[in-house]
């Protein structure tokens, strides 16, 4: 039995100062871009997490990999959601000693900074 779905906003590409992984995926070929990005959206929207709580997985994930880009992408869209810079530097330091180690963990909070300079944590 499953449970009910709760419906998702719709995950949507954003302006970046470089090209996104998922911009030159479609620059190589378009509906190879196209269909990653619908298997996010139904990633996204397939279960009970809401879409803040799914972009604070990504970024703990990005932090972990070492992924900037993709990383300052989906935290760009917490801010855009009106979520404090406390909350993002938690997501990535809840990681710590559990499934990365400090030297990451203090990369990703130098990207929160970097995106969120004025901001208090």
């Amino acid at each position: 039995m499953s449970a009910a779905r709760t419906p998702q906003p719709q995950v949507t590409a954003m302006a970046s100062p470089s090209p996104t992984p998922t911009m030159r995926l479609r620059a190589w070929d378009e509906a190879t871009g196209e269909t990653l990005f619908k298997l996010r959206q139904q990633a996204v929207g397939a279960g009970p997490l809401d879409r803040k709580t799914c972009e604070l997985i990504a970024i703990a994930g990005f932090a972990i990999l070492g992924y900037e880009g993709s990383f300052k992408t989906h935290a760009q869209r917490l801010v855009d959601m009106g979520e404090p810079k406390a909350v993002l530097q938690h997501a990535v330091g809840t990681t710590l000693g559990a499934t990365t180690v400090v030297f990451q963990v203090a990369r990703a909070l130098q990207w929160i900074d970097e995106l969120m300079p004025d901001d208090a944590a």
